[in-house]
């Protein structure tokens, strides 16, 4: 009992792994080719058969069979020859090759070929089962690896779709942000303006714009949302479109009015602790009288013929700490002979691999050094000092 026992649930084994799978007989001797097709059968796989290596090939390519048995000596095309135009195909098949000559340096022949088992004739049909069993575990195994083949390429499809539509996004979002940045350089009254803006990602959470107020008065503003990437972009842009004309008080000609205001209504729709930093000014063109409110961002630099410096200006906390803050601004005049360069934190925070960040110290130098430079001609300066100061590495926001 405990026998047939065991006999029992080693053919169901057999059925369960084998049911599922295509064979292909190449064999031109009509008797060999009918035992083992029957044999097959039994075993309960899907057969079809053939007199020749030819004919082979015909049914392969229409049926596409799991498992090939060639036999080795037929007319035409031999059974190691087969087995090397089958493995040239996409999906080679798992070949086994019947063979009367047991020596070793036919087997390797058979082998080298491309076949992937042998069995040596005459055999005995609990072996070809226990072959049958192997191939089906390698068979198995490979239709599951290019199942999941299928679908990460499916995957990568799709997530290369999503990224391509995300990219386009993130372009046209882009060339929006670059729509609200000045567009000349020419102001009122021989003022003059020059701008340079190299975000580190796509997007930027800095922004920046000068316009014509009226007859005589400029306003200008230096903004820089904490973060970068689309959300800080976002609520730069939010901000910005707050700061336009037609938003906020400009015609006050009070630029702590317009901070306060501004950072009253302060929004972190995504309770994330974010905050902006904010240079804010009005330039009286006639009298050179610039007033600025500051929120919590860098001291701009004052250049003139002789030297670069930075300033000392009372500043307020950033945007978005306290609603209720009041700012005031700060009052200085403005030669024909002076530059005022605002910038980003992101100018002097850039970091060397070695040396660490660039500092406004260094900055400072680097301004006074190249102080008899244009604006135009510094900005360049400037710019190639910090990438020279990076090493190629990822380059962070700057702005002046």
């Amino acid at each position: 009992m405990t026998s047939n026992a065991t006999h029992g649930m080693s053919t169901a084994a057999v059925q369960f792994r084998l049911d599922t799978l295509s064979v292909l007989l190449v064999e031109d001797t009509q008797s060999e080719r009918y035992f083992i097709v029957n044999l097959l059968r039994s075993m309960g796989m899907d057969v079809s058969s053939c007199a020749s290596g030819e004919e082979a090939i015909e049914l392969y390519q229409s049926e596409m069979p799991d498992i090939v048995i060639s036999d080795w000596r037929m007319p035409g095309l031999t059974g190691p020859q087969l087995c090397q135009r089958l493995k040239q195909a996409p999906f080679p098949p798992y070949i086994i090759l019947l063979t009367a000559n047991n020596q070793a340096k036919h087997m390797v022949e058979g082998i080298e070929s491309g076949a992937d088992d042998f069995l040596t004739k005459p055999f005995i049909p609990s072996i070809l089962k226990v072959r049958l069993l192997a191939a089906a575990r390698i068979v198995k195994m490979q239709q599951h690896l290019t199942d999941q083949n299928l679908a990460l390429n499916n995957a990568l499809s799709k997530e290369q779709a999503y990224l391509a539509q995300v990219q386009a996004d993130l372009d046209s979002a882009a060339r929006l942000q670059g729509s609200l940045l000045p567009t000349s350089s020419k102001l009122i009254n021989q003022w003059s303006l020059a701008t340079r803006f190299q975000p580190a990602q796509d997007l930027a959470g800095d922004i920046f714009q000068c316009f014509n107020i009226d007859d005589s008065h400029l306003g200008f503003y230096l903004l820089d949302v904490t973060g970068h990437g689309i959300a800080a972009s976002m609520q730069s842009f939010t901000l910005a479109q707050r700061l336009s004309c037609k938003s906020c008080h400009w015609d006050s000609l009070d630029p702590a009015l317009i901070v306060t205001e501004l950072n009253a209504d302060f929004e972190d729709p995504e309770n994330a602790g974010r905050f902006a930093t904010l240079i804010l000014g009005i330039a009286n063109t006639d009298s050179g009288q610039v007033r600025i409110t500051i929120a919590g961002h860098p001291q701009p630099i004052l250049l003139d013929n002789d030297s670069a410096t930075m300033m000392s200006l009372d500043s307020g906390i950033p945007l978005g700490i306290d609603n209720q803050f009041q700012y005031q601004y700060n009052s200085f005049f403005l030669s024909s002979e002076q530059h005022l360069m605002l910038y980003s934190d992101g100018l002097y925070e850039c970091q060397h691999p070695t040396y660490g960040e660039f500092g406004q110290q260094r900055l400072l130098k680097a301004c006074s050094d190249a102080h008899q430079l244009s604006p135009e001609s510094l900005l360049h300066h400037l710019s190639h000092a910090i990438e020279l100061w990076q090493q190629n590495s990822p380059r962070m926001i700057s702005q002046s």
